[in-house]
């Protein structure tokens, strides 16, 4: 069985966009289509299904072939919650993880964080200046203990990876950049 088909990917458009005048994130046009799209032409060929966290009930999400799951409130509890929300759908091995924001994801994305991963829990992307933790792939059944991490009141998604064995692989930063602000999009 190779990388493709041990690999579900989870996509994350379920964020407040504040930073965007509070418009739906994913749906903001970037080099001619949607953020979103960007990421998933990038993504859906690197995995064996692909699921999308949306907080919003933004009918075009529904115009997509892939599952959506929106987080259990609408309390904006960040990312971590959008990935409880998605693991009932997921039934491979790992787990990729990657923002919708995300447009010039690496097409080796997958095997890249799979030679990474070796004996870890988790291996995150890292470019040259920072880790990206938000760009991951994780062995499904640790994404279990976010639940636990989320009851104790946390929401710091490097406060989880602190509690497991996770690795890094470096990429170009311009493959892990991602637009937090309306000037970025072109």
């Amino acid at each position: 069985m190779d990388a493709i088909d041990k690999t579900t990917a989870i996509v994350l458009a379920g964020g407040k966009g504040s930073r965007m005048n509070y418009q739906e994130k994913a749906w903001l046009i970037h080099r001619d289509k949607p953020l979103i799209m960007h990421v998933l032409d990038c993504i859906t060929s690197q995995v064996s299904n692909t699921l999308i966290s949306r907080n919003q009930l933004d009918e075009r999400y529904e115009s997509l072939p892939y599952a959506c799951f929106k987080d259990s409130d609408n309390q904006f509890e960040g990312p971590l919650s959008g990935i409880v929300a998605c693991l009932r759908g997921v039934k491979t091995e790992y787990t990729l993880v990657v923002p919708c924001d995300a447009p010039n994801l690496p097409g080796n994305l997958v095997t890249g964080l799979m030679e990474g991963i070796k004996d870890s829990d988790v291996c995150i992307a890292q470019d040259s200046e920072r880790d990206q933790p938000l760009i991951m792939l994780a062995r499904t059944d640790v994404l279990e203990s976010i639940n636990r991490y989320l009851s104790e009141g946390r929401r710091s998604v490097h406060g989880w990876l602190n509690r497991h064995d996770f690795a890094r692989v470096r990429f170009p930063e311009h493959q892990l950049h991602n637009i937090n602000e309306v000037a970025q999009l072109e």
